[in-house]
């Protein structure tokens, strides 16, 4: 079994170290583990893949005595075995590790970038100004229907039926919340309120949607409008346009992005000055003859 042989060769392989070390003891500091609080607290946001230091600091604290040594014990365990692959040299060639190892600079480079970082209002504001389109909120429209199921009804009886009843509701003033009770029952809702064109799309189909964004609001009940299910009577009464929001209505979400957009731009400058440092040969990249 290839797992049975990898075991073994590990086992041969730590074998070799202990014969090649001698035996000797390791200084102190290579068989102690340190476990303190900044330790477990690190050990906790890695397990979790969130970094959030007061958030977790609350779950240490929060920890019983018998939580708390599970953790130890986790922690003592993982730093083992880290300790001993290391003194392997498990980890060269490892590209998997590779990529960890420059993925973990990446992020301190980034951590230093957004450090003391703080922002100029006159910066955020062009910023804004620069990319409002990624906050601007989308045309949306409110209506209500009445549905009718082509699958029960048929095709042409459903759209008789859609375009009798939206005469009839006209004719009875009925309003936006007088749909309940007509019609057959609709898989998804009943009454949309500001709900984007894709979002109707994705419950009606394109051309329902495309039909609907065009009846003015306030009006009338209006159809039948084909939908992927059946025919509809609807009532539409608000759609607004796309809009821009202030810059106070999203200050936090453009804030977040500037600080990101800025670190990006440092990681950039950072990576690049650190290839700098370095004189590149590239030699033998022709295949030898015959292959």
């Amino acid at each position: 079994e290839p797992l049975l042989h990898f075991l073994v060769a590990g086992a041969l392989l730590f074998g070799v170290f202990v014969v090649l070390k001698g035996g000797e003891p390791a200084p102190e500091d290579e068989t102690t583990i340190v476990v303190d609080r900044a330790a477990l607290l690190t050990f906790l946001q890695y397990r979790a893949n969130a970094f959030e230091p007061q958030a977790f600091s609350a779950i240490l604290d929060a920890m019983t005595d018998a939580e708390r040594q599970n953790l130890i014990d986790a922690y003592v365990e993982e730093e083992a075995l880290y300790r001993e692959s290391a003194a392997m040299g498990l980890e060269q060639s490892d590209y998997i590790i590779r990529q960890r190892m420059i993925q973990k600079m990446q992020f301190l480079i980034g951590d230093i970038a957004y450090a003391g970082e703080s922002v100029d209002e006159a910066e955020l504001a062009d910023y804004y100004a620069q990319n409002r389109e990624a906050y601007a909120a989308a045309p949306a429209i409110t209506f209500t229907h009445v549905f009718f199921d082509a699958d029960r009804r048929g095709a042409d009886d459903a759209r008789a039926a859609a375009e009798a009843e939206a005469a009839a509701l006209n004719a009875a003033d009925a309003g936006f919340n007088d749909a309940p009770g007509h019609g057959d029952r609709f898989p998804f809702l009943r009454n949309y309120v500001d709900r984007t064109f894709d979002y109707v799309a994705s419950h009606f189909g394109e051309e329902f949607a495309a039909q609907v964004a065009a009846v003015p609001p306030g009006g009338e009940w209006a159809g039948p409008f084909p939908s992927a299910y059946g025919q509809h009577a609807v009532l539409v009464t608000r759609r607004t346009e796309r809009s821009y929001p202030e810059l106070d209505a999203v200050r936090e979400q453009v804030e977040a992005d500037f600080l990101r957009e800025r670190a990006d731009a440092a990681l950039a400058e950072t990576t690049k000055s650190l290839v700098e440092r370095y004189r590149v040969e590239v030699r033998d990249l022709e295949a030898p003859a015959g292959e």
